[in-house]
């Protein structure tokens, strides 16, 4: 194993053992929104910890971008957790996140939704965020693929500002939506890039947009709760 996957290693395993999470890999678990399988997984030192799930999972908890990297050959992991990037784990509670109705990609590349009557909602998933106004909806189709599977949940925090490099959910001022990633925002254009492989990259006019709102991760299926 490379020195750069046990540092990742270690920074997991101290970050569970934090009074975060008290030690409970059940607890990050839940948290993260993977398996209890999956956090063993990470934490066997025969098995691979790559970048990219190491990246996932500092997005949903909040943290730096590259967080189980940090301090790479400097310190220990026990000076780098009482730091302050430890302490924000602390600014973002698992909240009930409400389902509040389905999407698929269209044909268009843009969303097409089926939204539930008022008061007829699906439920609610558990999820990390500090936005009171964080709502769910759930992926039918393939269309998202592979970035979002049917049956999955995204989770949309629509008071949190997206940066470059974001998936987000774009309300245009036609009233139609996309859900893509921003690539760059500069004199008055923004561009979009799809999350599947199926459309190129989209240049709009910043008033051809009515919002753009974060969407902060997704929950896998068997997350739903009634």
């Amino acid at each position: 194993m490379d020195d750069i996957t046990q540092h990742r290693k270690r920074r997991l395993r101290a970050l569970i053992d934090s009074s975060s999470y008290s030690g409970s890999q059940a607890s990050f678990a839940k948290a993260t929104g993977l398996t209890e399988g999956r956090v063993s997984q990470l934490l066997d030192p025969s098995q691979s910890f790559g970048e990219r799930s190491a990246r996932n999972i500092a997005t949903v908890l909040g943290l730096i971008d590259r967080y189980f990297e940090d301090g790479f050959g400097i310190g220990s992991v026990t000076e780098l957790l009482s730091s302050d990037i430890g302490d924000a784990l602390s600014l973002k509670a698992i909240k009930k996140i409400p389902v509040i109705g389905e999407v698929k990609g269209g044909d268009d590349g843009y969303l097409e939704e089926l939204e539930y009557p008022v008061g007829f909602g699906d439920g609610y998933v558990e999820y990390p965020t500090t936005d009171p106004n964080a709502y769910a909806v759930r992926v039918r189709g393939d269309s998202m693929h592979p970035r979002y599977r049917a049956g999955e949940f995204v989770i949309v925090e629509p008071n949190i500002e997206a940066q470059e490099g974001d998936d987000v959910v774009v309300v245009c001022a036609n009233g139609r939506k996309m859900l893509k990633q921003l690539n760059w925002r500069r004199d008055g254009e923004l561009q979009l890039l799809s999350v599947n492989n199926g459309y190129g990259p989209l240049t709009l006019s910043i008033h051809e947009v009515r919002s753009i709102q974060l969407a902060a991760g997704r929950v896998r299926r068997s997350g739903i709760k009634h």
